[in-house]
């Protein structure tokens, strides 16, 4: 751990052995883990929480198994019944376990970020990210009137942040788009709802939060014709009810399934790394986005509480504790132009009893690329 009074004599500036730029999921879960290990971690961001962000705010339970803390004093609702459907097609998706947890992404944006920064982590708001150095000891951050300076960089501020611009290369990188505002319930409530028929290559979605719906739609395309007008008839067609709050947009990061992997400048590429959206980890079949945040921040601190136990360097341990979840990505991205192409067959194959446990098992608890039944769902969609 750096000695808390350690200054950078170059610079005036205090050397932590991390420096963590977005205190979203990603963010958060780096900062978790290496705080608990006892290192000095700076947590920077533009906002101050809480913050509005635009999310269904569904957790899978595999996202919620990943986090190191319980979310319970934070979950509206808990869901195990999935409609999905595409035109005049519907399949219903049960389980007796959770399919996933309700929350609302500004009360669990916070709640992280409370329980990171009583784990030890500092926190501070910052304006814009102006320049990203390396040097001898590690890498200096410039914002404006301000230098800060760390062992490590982690980025982690989402898929229109500075981080990846500064600090990135190559073209493996892509963005989606989400629209989503807050609804009134309808009388008798409403179903978790995926419909793929709102959106040519994506889905809308209706999301059950006890006392409101979160309802938006979805594009693996920034291009996409995504309107406030379009969901807010989206919301008229498919609840009936008024919207409570203002459309709000959102940027999705996929693309770390991507074999290229220096996804970092050659003369960063040992003390930084990107994740969560920054680095691409959205899933392009589901569009979920925090479990791959979680477990990219999480293998960021791995990489960095690892090295110099051994001979590999932090870029090294990174790329193979994430390299799992990068294969699964690679194949999901391919599960996604084979099902998007035709959702309408891929939900008739869904009334297949092996293809519909397939499914709710790949969304709950993860894409297994090697399990036999997994290949034989796909292959009917």
């Amino acid at each position: 751990m750096a000695d808390e009074s350690y200054v950078n004599a170059a610079s005036g500036a205090r050397l932590w052995d991390a420096i963590v730029v977005g205190a979203g999921p990603a963010g958060c879960a780096a900062a978790y883990d290496l705080t608990q290990a006892g290192q000095s971690v700076l947590l920077l961001d533009k906002s101050d929480f809480p913050r509005h962000k635009a999310c269904a705010g569904g957790l899978t339970t595999k996202a919620v198994k990943a986090l190191r803390y319980s979310i319970d004093p934070i979950v509206r609702q808990v869901v195990r019944v999935a409609q999905l459907e595409s035109g005049s097609l519907s399949t219903s998706l049960k389980s007796r376990e959770p399919i996933c947890v309700m929350t609302v992404r500004t009360e669990f944006d916070q709640y992280c970020l409370k329980k990171t920064l009583a784990a030890g982590a500092c926190f501070q708001r910052i304006s814009a990210v102006r320049q990203i150095a390396a040097f001898s000891g590690g890498v200096r951050l410039q914002t404006d009137g301000e230098t800060h300076q760390g062992r490590y960089l982690i980025g982690a501020d989402g898929a229109s942040g500075q981080m990846r611009r500064l600090c990135g290369q190559g073209t493996w990188f892509s963005r989606g788009f989400a629209l989503e505002l807050q609804s009134a319930t309808p009388r008798g409530g409403l179903d978790l709802t995926f419909d793929f028929d709102a959106v040519p290559g994506g889905y809308g979605w209706i999301f059950p939060k006890r006392d409101h719906l979160n309802v938006g739609l979805y594009s693996p395309s920034c291009n996409a014709d995504l309107t406030r007008e379009g969901l807010l008839r989206y919301v008229a067609q498919k609840v009936g009810q008024a919207a409570l709050d203002q459309v709000t947009g959102q940027y999705l990061g996929t693309g770390a399934g991507a074999e290229e992997m220096a996804f970092v400048r050659p003369e960063l590429h040992d003390r930084v790394m990107l994740v969560g959206d920054a680095g691409g980890f959205v899933d392009p079949l589901t569009g979920e986005g925090i479990y791959g945040a979680l477990v990219s921040g999480q293998a960021s601190a791995n990489a960095i509480l690892t090295a110099g136990r051994g001979r590999h360097t932090v870029a090294e341990i990174f790329a193979k504790s994430i390299g799992g979840y990068r294969r699964t990505l690679r194949f999901s991205a391919r599960a996604a132009a084979a099902f998007y192409a035709n959702p309408a067959r891929g939900l008739k194959a869904m009334r297949l009893p092996l293809v519909r446990r397939a499914m709710i098992k790949t969304y709950t608890h993860g894409l297994n690329v090697d399990s036999l039944a997994m290949r034989i769902a796909l292959s009917q969609c």
